[in-house]
């Protein structure tokens, strides 16, 4: 049986992904017209992408969930 996603807001820039043994982070970087959500699995860089919902996708595929 897989385990639920579960979320939990750190702050308004920073978020986690939890699942199982998995854990994966969402950080709001503030570069002016360029910034992005970073998505990292324990140190490693996963993806940058522009939008939140986008960011979601990418931290629930690196969890093995279906985004």
């Amino acid at each position: 049986m897989t385990e639920k996603p579960v979320w939990t807001q750190q702050t308004s820039k920073h978020f986690t992904l939890e699942r199982g043994d998995r854990k994966v982070s969402l950080h709001y970087e503030d570069a002016g017209f360029q910034s992005f959500w970073a998505v990292y699995d324990g140190d490693r860089l996963v993806d940058r992408v522009p939008e939140f919902m986008q960011a979601r996708g990418v931290a629930l595929q690196a969890t093995g969930a279906r985004a």
